[in-house]
């Protein structure tokens, strides 16, 4: 009889444990209702390669205007900056001072095949919006998304 109970406590445990755990709440809800920063600025926006190119070669604590396209500049410091010794990549991270919160990462890459291609992003946490770079009909432009687009919490 007390194999039995021992048994049937021992089924019920496991039982319960694997209902109990089922029943996940997500830690983090996205909260789509953020504060927009980029309102002032069109959903896309012609990429200024040239000044991209030039924004890879500061150094870190640099302050820096980038004139990311005709309609928008992006200012701010140089917090972090890809090691020297792949030249096959160039990146670089600016914290903003005129879109408090907004973080800029712009990344060049020089494929085996001597092509050349832009990836980045600007967005801020505290925010809704974000841009990321993108190649549409063969030239770069910034594409307003949201921040939820572009990461999970």
């Amino acid at each position: 009889m007390k194999v039995l109970r021992t048994i049937a406590v021992c089924v019920t445990l496991v039982v319960c444990h694997y209902q109990g755990s089922a029943q996940t709440i997500p830690l983090n809800e996205p909260d789509y209702n953020k504060p927009k920063l980029f309102t002032d600025l069109p959903q896309k926006l012609n990429l200024r390669l040239a000044d991209v190119d030039a924004s890879l070669n500061q150094q870190v604590g640099s302050q820096v205007a980038i004139q990311l396209s005709d309609r928008f500049s992006f200012q701010g410091v140089v917090v972090s900056k890809s090691d020297a010794a792949d030249p096959s990549v160039k990146s670089v991270v600016i914290k903003s001072s005129n879109r408090v919160g907004a973080t800029c990462t712009l990344t060049k890459i020089i494929n085996t095949d001597g092509s050349v291609s832009y990836k980045g992003r600007i967005m801020s946490f505290r925010h809704g919006d974000a841009f990321e770079v993108a190649l549409e009909n063969g030239s770069y432009v910034l594409n307003k998304t949201t921040l939820y687009e572009l990461y999970n919490e």
